[in-house]
């Protein structure tokens, strides 16, 4: 099948943003970030499509505030910056998704095919441990846990990876119970095996829920092959869990979730309670209305972080909060956290996605993973809410009880 031009410039772009967003730059710094004199050119240059710039002041009203109760000058500019990159982001991927959607069945394709090598060539690397770190993340994620691999590909973070990779993964395992797809069997192949090698039990665990959702709400428009797929798999899941438990005493795995559940996986504490403790903390003690302002939880909950995980030696160095609602919170204040919820459900309203399966799946999955991890600039969040509200995929929309066949609008 033969591409425009712009396909392959924006398949170029994709692949970083996909896979080498960070890739030999140093930690916090993405291409995305060094991109944005040539994004905010692009916008300007197609500023018909782009969301109406009113809604991004709204990042300023809390500025005065948070002035006013004093912040850290260098920090708060730099971070202040790097929101409004992650809003210029938010902008470009709105008005590269209207620009390009009858492209992005083709686009999609190419980066399952990549990564669907990737992740190959990342199992053939797997049982040498001098060179699996290229593919893998190899550090203990939970206490008393041996160290299993967890599939990264070039990103830094497995978690960040089967999140950036999820809005293709459910398009096309959408594709597959719809019966769209010539060979089914290959594609979810593709799209489960490496969201499982991923090991990331937030995106894992958030989609569950989203698939459930929406079963309970679309149950009686939606396919067979989707029932039977959720039905047997969870099945498959629950046998699987079984049969490890009883065979495998040690494994990582159940022990994982065994520390999740008693409270003792620091992972999960972290994003789950910890964060919103800090947060809360944080809110109070300086501004509950308009929080501490960008950048300010490396200055101000350093102590407060560090004492509380009694980090030591260079991870010392690095504190955050890991929970993209937490750290709005924290950041934003009351003003910040209900503002973005209201945004979240104002669109999904006037949007109408409550009519659009994939729409509806991919919308409960972030705002059930929002509270469990990510952060405020995320651009893998970012871009799957551009996705969510810029384009619909009419073949799995809901007209007049019945599924539509064209592929975009």
């Amino acid at each position: 099948m033969k591409h425009g031009q712009g396909y392959y410039h924006l398949l170029f772009y994709l692949v970083i943003y996909f896979f080498c967003n960070s890739l030999l730059l140093p930690e916090g710094l993405l291409y995305t970030t060094l991109l944005s004199p040539v994004m905010l050119y692009f916008v300007y240059k197609h500023r018909e499509m782009a969301p109406h710039p009113a809604w991004f002041l709204l990042l300023l009203v809390p500025v005065t505030f948070q002035w006013i109760n004093g912040v850290d000058t260098r920090t708060y500019l730099i971070s202040t910056a790097l929101v409004f990159t992650a809003a210029l982001f938010l902008i470009t991927s709105v008005v590269l998704l209207v620009h390009y959607k009858t492209d992005l069945h083709d686009l999609f394709k190419s980066i399952l095919i990549i990564n669907g090598l990737l992740t190959g060539l990342a199992l053939l690397l797997l049982p040498f441990p001098e060179i699996r770190g290229w593919l893998w993340y190899t550090l203990p994620v939970s206490a008393g846990i041996e160290t299993l691999p967890r599939l990264k590909l070039l990103t830094y973070e497995p978690s960040y990876y089967s999140l950036i990779m999820f809005p293709v993964f459910l398009y096309f395992l959408y594709r597959v119970m719809f019966e769209k797809e010539k060979h089914p069997l290959l594609i979810a192949m593709a799209c489960i095996i490496p969201l499982i090698l991923s090991l990331s039990f937030g995106v894992i665990g958030a989609a569950l829920i989203a698939f459930a959702l929406t079963l309970v709400v679309f149950r009686k428009h939606l396919p067979a092959m989707y029932h039977r797929v959720f039905f047997y798999g969870g099945v498959l899941i629950l046998v699987a869990l079984a049969v490890t438990l009883i065979t495998w005493s040690g494994n990582p795995i159940i022990l994982r979730l065994e520390n999740i559940v008693q409270g003792k996986d620091t992972s999960a504490m972290g994003r789950l309670v910890y964060s919103f403790m800090f947060a809360k903390e944080l809110a109070i003690q300086h501004s509950l209305l308009f929080g501490i302002g960008p950048g300010q939880i490396k200055i101000l909950a350093h102590d407060l972080i560090v004492n509380h995980y009694q980090y030591q030696g260079t991870i010392a160095e690095t504190v955050r909060i890991p929970n993209a609602m937490a750290e709005m919170l924290a950041t934003y204040g009351v003003y910040g956290f209900v503002l973005k919820l209201f945004l979240e459900i104002w669109f999904f309203v006037r949007r109408r996605i409550y009519a659009n399966v994939f729409a509806f799946t991919l919308f409960m999955f972030l705002f059930v993973y929002q509270f469990t991890g990510s952060f405020i600039v995320n651009v893998a969040e970012i871009a799957a809410w551009a996705l969510i509200f810029s384009v619909r995929f009419r073949g799995f929309e809901l007209a007049s009880g019945r599924w539509g066949e064209e592929e975009q609008q």
